[in-house]
Parts: C-alpha cells; structure tokens; sequence
C-alpha cells in the first residue's frame, strides 16, 4: 500500500515538473492562430528578387571568386530558381493540399513548418544548380547536398524565428484592441433595421434557394463550390447547403448594408453579433443563438468596426 501511495505521488508531482510545464506552455503557443500570407505573388517575386540582388551585390560564400563574363547572369539564376520553387511551395503545393493549408485552420507550428519546407527546397534547388552550372554535378555527392542545408538553415531560421513571433505578438495584441472597441460599442444598445424583411438565397441554378426573414439571418461559410447558410429557426441555428459562391452571395444582400463579408469564405449580418475576440489573424465574432464562431480577417477588420460603430 505505502508503495502505491509513493507512486502515485511521485506520478502527480512529475505532471508539474518545469520541463512537463514548459512543454505544455510550448504546445499551447505553437496551436495559437496565425495569419498566412495574403499576396502570395508579391512575396514570390519580392523573395526572388532580393536573392538575386543580394547575390549579385554582397557575393557570399566566395562568390567573388568566381570570375566570368557571365557571371551576373548566373546569378540571377539563384533568383530564377527561387521564384520556381516558390511557386511550387505555395500555389500548387497549397491548391493540392487545400485542407493542411486552409487560413481558417493556420497555426504557428504550421507557419514554422511550412516556411522550413520552403528553406529545404530553396536550398536543394539551388545546391542542384550550383552543381549544373559550376560543371561538378557529377562529381558532388550526399554531403555537398546536406552541408548547403545546413548552411541555408542556419542563416534563415534565427530571422524567421523573430519574424514568426514579433508578428503573432504584434497582430495579436493589435487586434486584441480592436476587439475591446468593438465590444464597447456592443455594450450600447443597438436596433435591428431590416424586421420582417424577406430575403431569398439562390443556388447557382437558380432554382433552388432559401427564404429567411433577416432578421433571422446569422452567416454564410463557403466550401469549395457550395455555400452554407446559417440562420435562426425557433431560436436555433439552422444550416443547410447550396451550390454557390460568396461573391455571388454578396448580391443577395445588395439592399443590406447590415450583411457584408468579413472574410474570403464568410458573409456575416453584423446586427447579430455580440461579443468580438482577437487573435493574429483577425477577429471571431460570436452570434446571438449561434454556437460557431465567424472569423474577421485582417482585411476586413477596420471595416466591421467602422459598421458596427455606426450600427450603435
């Protein structure tokens, strides 16, 4: 029994050990929201570029040895590479993988992952060209590939790093603000202007469609080719399904100011939320009577605030 008793107190006193609390604190961090990049092209061709004129200017790792008639043209090479990998990193990659890199679901530890996937191809790529155009492809083996990793990563991953935490806990404390000003002017109190208003939800058919009071109206999530309208029934959120787009959605609420978009995939009426939370990304805006959540990006975040001032 006193042997069962010790191991159950030594079990207990482990799970609050600094390392388990450390880890704890490390995992809760990493799950935190944060935001993807929005103009991928921009950051492509801006990343492209830097390498190359960086190369072409400062000559790194005895670049300057290398003596040719063409030799800034082999150097903007480096930017050609890049921009091919980039492209594959982040508009195909992402295209087939849709699920992984969804913004609604983008994490920290994402961010970290995606952005070391990208550092281990930028260098692979260019460890490959290096070899092609210096006449030694042949002649190369396992660790000239791994010691041109090892050097890509060391020089990239204390930046990335900085760049990675300075802006969740930039965006996160900056939003978190904005979620405070929208919450006080929530606490006035505010009225409904479109009561017993009807408003029809097409499919893109135009057959199929569903009719709601605005007043009952809470959002719409798009998926893919299909929309899903949430709305009040009885007090309770009802959901159902239509083959459409947001930006078709949007003209359905032409006359309503009080219903605009918040984010790539949602359309939210602004007259029913209640209570606003930031986080990096953005906003989440909870509903009255509505169990989810509905995200405000970046974007659109000034914009609802400006609404729901003049709502109140």
């Amino acid at each position: 029994m006193l042997a069962d008793f010790l191991f159950v107190v030594k079990t207990q006193i482990s799970i609050f050990t600094p390392t388990r609390i450390i880890k704890m604190n490390l995992r809760k961090y990493l799950n935190q929201p944060f935001p993807k990049a929005e103009n991928k092209w921009k950051i492509i061709i801006s990343i492209s570029l830097f390498v190359a004129i960086f190369l072409m200017i400062f000559q790194p790792f005895d670049i300057n040895l290398y003596k040719s008639s063409n030799k800034f043209i082999v150097l903007s090479g480096y930017g050609l590479v890049t921009f091919f990998i980039l492209v594959f990193d982040m508009i195909i990659l992402e295209n087939i993988f849709k699920s992984f890199y969804d913004d609604r679901n983008w994490k920290i530890w994402k961010e970290f992952v995606s952005l070391t996937w990208v550092i281990f191809t930028i260098g692979l790529g260019n460890a490959l060209y290096t070899s092609i155009v210096f006449g030694f492809y042949f002649e190369v083996g396992l660790k000239f590939y791994i010691s041109f990793q090892v050097i890509t990563l060391t020089v990239a991953i204390i930046p990335i790093t900085v760049l990675i935490v300075s802006k969740q806990k930039y965006l996160s404390k900056k939003h978190s603000h904005s979620a405070n000003d929208v919450n006080k002017k929530l606490a006035k109190e505010s009225t409904e202007t479109h009561i017993n208003q009807k408003i029809k939800i097409f499919a893109d058919n135009l057959k199929d469609f569903i009719e709601v009071d605005i007043s009952d109206f809470l959002f719409i999530e798009s998926s893919g080719n299909y929309i899903e309208v949430h709305y009040l029934e009885n007090d309770k959120d009802v959901r159902k399904t239509l083959r459409n787009t947001i930006k078709n959605s949007l003209n359905f609420f032409e006359d309503i100011p009080e219903v605009l978009q918040c984010h790539r995939a949602f359309i939210v009426n602004i007259e029913k939320v209640i209570n606003a939370k930031g986080n990096s990304q953005g906003l989440r805006l909870e509903l009255k009577n509505c169990e989810s959540e509905v995200p405000v990006s970046r974007g659109y975040v000034e914009t609802i605030k400006n609404k729901i001032s003049n709502l109140v």
